[in-house]
Order: structure tokens, then sequence, then C-alpha cells
């Protein structure tokens, strides 16, 4: 492989259920490479190194060349989702041992679905210890900590192998005194034994949101512990001497050492990501309004982007758990490129939630999949080019896929496989359509006042036929659509948030006081970066603050901005009345509101690329574009062109249908649509 000398390297990894991204940038010419190989569930970091070693040798780089590797991963998403058990226990106030069982009272989604069942708490009951001690909410002991029960509890520990363990007191929050005994008692009694406190993992108000938040931290933590460290030391014995880092829920990256520390921060990683790039994108092509459409080999990942930014909401859920931290809001459903086309009991044809996986995959892959896919049904109605999948590296077994599709519902009408894989891909589309509709109209937002962006393996097959249902009027396609969530995290900001519950009317706080809070948070955000080696004068801070009416459940987050002096208050609560306004439809004014927690983000700018400008098109017709025509079913078999996106430029126009294949990905143009290119490569598909 030949070394280009002293250039500066970026690279940026994905891991998902199905493939694993990458995405290399050259810092100095802005010059992007892109890779995408099967994951390896079994040891992910195998594809991670597989690819690493094919990305580097595309651009002529060695290991040594990349300054920072930046990590996501949804190995926390994936134990859950597959429901793998740890060993994990809870440590709480006596006459609070049922906290994860109880949980907040009421149930989720219809509540006329008597089969409706709650989800499975991540550590069993058995494994949940209670200890006498109490503080009240404003950090008053009232009871003294019981160290003989807490070494009593420590010999339980032990004796039942637990593997991790969660402490989460009473009013913690206020007052960590007793939690950091109890840490301190069971490392002298329990020393290998990884522990997580609600006092640092969430130290904030709300007794289930951070008990479920630290016993979810506990669970993931000796898997994805063990994991960084693994990725680490292999990297590292491959020659990369690079800074490691993963991507934050929040949108923000940090080390691979504090993730090891506090690994539920890195839940949703990837379609974070995804959401912060696909943005990024849609801003180059002056759509400020956007919901991002990351659709994998999985799951689909939804997201709504207001003026650029992703809405980041309080807390966030993971598969039915409560997570108690500031997070990009990541609507996902079970509906991917992967997921498997089946008839239920009542003759009915259904797509997912199940997935083939990476392993053995769609039918069409002839890796030993027996079950059909959407990728197989795509393959049957011509979206999909067998002899094209990633780039022509891999064949795909179209009359595989055909007679998989050859479904019959209830042994007696047996359906022609081109009708069942066009009714699979328009069941998708529907899936995604409802998704989009409750994270839009159901908060008071016309999704035809958005662009919606479409990306991630499969997102470019189904994107358009969502849209077009809803009335979006604009497509956008990013470049390289397979590895946008792998750009993201090269598009993402360092990042440390430091919190604090403060819950009092808002009236009744005094602006020095809030200002003294603030000034103690943003010390303890920006103690963090400066852990690792970054420079001061390279931090930035952002305040805010997470507000409610009074009587409410849920918080907004409201950014609070330095130099309104005595006005600070009154501008505080003016710009919470219009964001309630904007997100849900309506605001009251005259409603008392209270303050609940406070929040400083100290940042670390990345320099963002700047992406090498594609020459203009001599003509707008793309003919020197098109590879073949083929058959494509819209409703019917139609002739549709197909076109080579890398050989598309600026001022072609493609009027639909048409099919625009890559690598990575591959792009479905209905006859309604067109088509145009950015300078920089992104395709925007408009209705006409």
């Amino acid at each position: 492989m030949e070394n280009q000398g002293n250039r500066m390297y970026r690279l940026g990894i994905d891991t998902g259920g199905t493939h694993t991204d990458l995405v290399l940038l050259d810092e100095e010419t802005g010059n992007i490479w892109v890779e995408k190989v099967p994951s390896t569930p079994r040891r992910i970091v195998d594809a991670v190194l597989s690819g690493a070693a094919r990305i580097l040798d595309k651009a002529g780089a060695a290991p040594g060349d990349v300054h920072t590797v930046v990590y996501g991963t949804t190995v926390a998403v994936n134990m859950i989702l597959q429901g793998e058990r740890i060993s994990a226990g809870l440590i709480t106030t006596a006459g609070f041992g049922d906290v994860l069982e109880v949980g907040n009272s009421y149930r989720s989604g219809n509540i006329y679905d008597v089969q409706w069942e709650p989800s499975r708490p991540v550590i069993e009951r058995r494994h949940c210890f209670e200890v006498r001690q109490r503080h009240d909410f404003r950090g008053h002991e009232l009871e003294p900590l019981d160290e003989e029960q807490v070494r009593g509890i420590a010999a339980a520990v032990k004796e039942l192998g637990l593997e991790s363990v969660a402490i989460c007191l009473l009013h913690s929050y206020t007052q960590p005194a007793h939690e950091v005994r109890v840490a301190q008692i069971l490392a002298e009694e329990a020393p290998d034994i990884p522990l997580s406190l609600s006092s640092v993992v969430s130290p904030r108000i709300s007794e289930y949101d951070r008990a479920s938040t630290t016993a979810l931290d506990a669970y993931v933590k000796p898997k994805l512990s063990a994991h960084f460290v693994d990725f680490a030391e292999q990297t590292e014995a491959a020659g990369f001497g690079a800074t490691l880092l993963t991507m934050q829920g929040s949108g923000g990256t940090f080390s691979l050492r504090q993730a090891a520390e506090k690994p539920i921060r890195v839940a949703n990683s990837g379609p974070v990501a995804g959401a912060i790039a696909g943005s990024y994108f849609a801003a180059e092509v002056g759509c400020a309004n956007v919901i991002t459409y990351d659709m994998g080999g999985t799951s689909t990942d939804l997201a709504v982007a207001i003026g650029g930014d992703p809405i980041v909401v309080p807390r966030d859920e993971l598969l039915g758990h409560p997570i108690q931290m500031s997070s990009i809001e990541i609507t996902p459903i079970g509906s991917g490129g992967g997921s498997i086309v089946w008839i239920d009991e009542g003759g009915a044809l259904r797509v997912g939630p199940d997935s083939a996986g990476a392993s053995p995959g769609p039918v069409c892959y002839g890796a030993g999949g027996t079950r059909p896919t959407l990728t197989d049904a795509a393959v049957v109605t011509g979206r999909l080019n067998p002899d094209y999948f990633l780039g022509g590296r891999q064949r795909l077994d179209r009359q595989a896929a055909h007679d998989a599709l050859a479904l019959s519902r209830n042994d007696t009408d047996d359906w022609d496989p081109e009708r069942w894989a066009a009714g699979a891909i328009a069941i998708a589309a529907a899936d995604s359509v409802r998704a989009i509709r409750r994270v839009s109209i159901a908060r008071g937002l016309d999704p035809r006042d958005f662009a919606i962006v479409g990306f991630g393996g499969a997102g470019g097959l189904i994107v358009s036929d969502a849209a077009r249902e809803l009335g979006i009027p604009t497509v956008v396609i990013p470049p390289n659509p397979g590895n946008v969530s792998a750009m993201g995290l090269l598009l993402a900001d360092q990042s440390c948030d430091a919190v604090a519950s403060r819950l009092c009317p808002l009236d009744e706080v005094e602006v020095g006081a809030l200002n003294e809070w603030f000034d103690q948070l943003e010390a303890d955000a920006a103690k963090e970066l400066l852990s690792e080696g970054i420079p001061i004068d390279r931090i930035t801070v952002a305040r805010t603050a997470e507000m409610r009416y009074r009587g409410q459940s849920f918080e907004l987050v409201v950014p609070f901005e330095k130099g309104y002096g005595d006005q600070a208050l009154d501008h505080l609560a003016a710009s919470f009345h219009q964001l309630h306004e904007q997100r849900y439809g309506h605001a009251s004014p005259k409603d008392p509101v209270q303050l609940v927690s406070l929040r400083v983000s100290a940042v670390a700018a990345t320099a963002k690329p700047a992406f090498p400008r594609l020459p203009d098109a001599t003509t707008s017709r793309a003919d020197e574009a098109l590879k073949e025509r083929r058959q494509v079913v819209f409703g019917e078999r139609v002739d549709t062109p197909v076109y080579d996106r890398a050989l598309l430029r600026p001022g072609h126009v493609i009027e639909g249908p048409a099919i625009i294949e890559e690598p990575g990905s591959t792009t479905v143009m209905w006859p309604d649509q067109k088509l145009s290119v950015s300078p920089i490569g992104t395709l925007v598909l408009t209705a006409r």
C-alpha cells in the first residue's frame, strides 16, 4: 500500500445489525472514501478491522495516518432487543425494591390493547436489594445509611455471581453521600464488580426514570465496556495510534474511555449520527426543516430537524425503558431491508419486525436464509440490480428470491411472487408513513412543509413511496447514502454535558442564583473536555433549562442565553411558551411555569469537511450516466432507465421513472418525480 506521507485522516465507523459502514476523510483535500462490509456479530471488531483495511487501501493510506477514529455502535440496543440476560443487581432505598416493576404506573401505546405487556425490567426482582437509609428531597438526612446491611448485600452479590450493580437511592440527585458510601463498601467487599451510581449517571429528579437509566447503564456495562477495551486494543495492534471517540445520544462525541465508564450515553449512537448528517446535507440544498429517514438492514430511524438542528428532548426511551438523558429524538420502526415478509394467521401480508440480520441474511444472499425479506422483494420488483449489489462485489439470486416469495394464504390462494413483493414494499412504505405522521402531524407539524432526507442502505428504495403518500414535495438523497451515519460521526462535535435538578416555580427563582448554578455546571462540563487534552480556548458552552407547565409530566429544553441581565427570567419564560407553541401547537402564557433542571453543554467544535465540488454537466441530459433499461414494478411493470450515480453532475435533470445505482445504495424515482444534482452531488427529487 502506497503511503501518501503525513496526510491527516479522520475515520468514521458505524456498526449496524447487517453491515458495518466506514467513511475516511482527508482533512487536507476534503476527499472522502467509503466502504461497507458485512457485520460480524460474534466479534464486532473483526468487521471493523477488515473494513478499515479495505478503505485505507483505497486511499493509499496507512493506519498511522489516521489521527481520529469516531465509532458508533448498536451493541447496547441489540442487547436489549435480543433479550440478552446479564446478571445485574440493583441497590435502592428500603421500600423501593419494586421501582423497576412499578415504573410510572401507566401503560403506553393503545390503552385498549388487552394483550399489552410492559417491558420486562433489565434487572430481575430477585436481584434488587433494599438498604435502610433516607434523604429528603432537599438533601437532608432523615435516616443514616446502615453500613452493615450494605456489607451483607455485597456478600449476596458475590454469592449470586452478579456481573454489575446499579446503585439508586431516594433523592440522591440532591445528596449523593449515601450512594458514594455504598459504592465504597462494595469496592472493598467485591472489588471486581462494575458499579453504576445514579448520582453520576443521571443526577436528576424522577425516581423511576433515574432508576431505569442507572439499571440500563449497569446492564450494558460489562459487555459494552469489554467491547470498547477490545476495540481499543485491536485497533492499536493494527497500527492505529488515533484518538478514539464514540457518539453520544445527545449528538456529541466523547472518548472511548468515558464511554466505558458511562456506557448508557452511547445508546442510539448510530441513528443519532444519521440525523446529524441528514440535516447537514439537507441544509446544503437549502432545506432547513427536514425529516431524516434512515433505513438500514433491521430498522428504520426517523428524526425531525427544525431550522437545521435535530430536535433534542430531555429524556429518551430504549425499547420501552426510559433513559433520563438529553438526546436527539429518534423514532425507530421495525422495518428494514432485512425485515421478514410473512403472512399472519388471518392471511394478511406483514413485514417485520423480525429480521434476517447479517447472518443468514435475505434469501437472495445465498447464505442459508429461507424466509423472504424486503430486500428479496426489491430484487423481484426490479428495484435492485442482482448483479450490482455492493457495487458488484456480491451477486444476488433473483430466482431464489422469487421462489421464496411464492407465498400462499391459507394454503389455497397462491399469488404471483411479484404481487407479494410489490405488496411488501407498499406495506413497508405504509409503516413509514404512519411513523412519520406520529413525529409530525401528531405534534402539530405539517409534513408538507418539510423535506425528507433518505439514506441508509435501503432508504432510497422506499423513501419516495412514503413522500408521495404524505405530500412531501422534496426528497434529498445525500452522497454515499449507505454510509451517511458513518459520515455523521465525523461531522459531530466533541462535547460533555453537566446537569442538575432544580425543581421550583420559575417566578421564585433569582437571576443571581440561576447564574451561580449555571457557572458551577459550566466548570463541571468543561473539566471533562480539559481532561482529554482539549485547550480551554477551543471550548464553548451552551446553557439550557428544562421547563414545563405546572402539572405536566414532560419538559421542553429551552436555550438560556447570556446578556439579558435582570430580564433573563422573562426572556426564558417567553422562549418556553414559544417553543411549546411550536412543538405542540398551543401555549398557555398565563399558566405558571416550573423550572425542572439546568443543563450546560461544553463543546469542542470539529472542523467540518469542505466537500469537493463536482464539475458541471455540459448538458441537462444525463445520457452519459445511463447504464441500462429494465422492467421495474410501479404498480405495474414499467420500462425504466437505470443511471450510474457516479457519472451524474450538477446541471443534469432526470424525469422519472428512473433507478439511480451506486455501490452502497439504490434510489428509486417514481414517474411523477424530477431529479437534479447539487454542486457536491446531493440528489434532490421534487414532484412534477
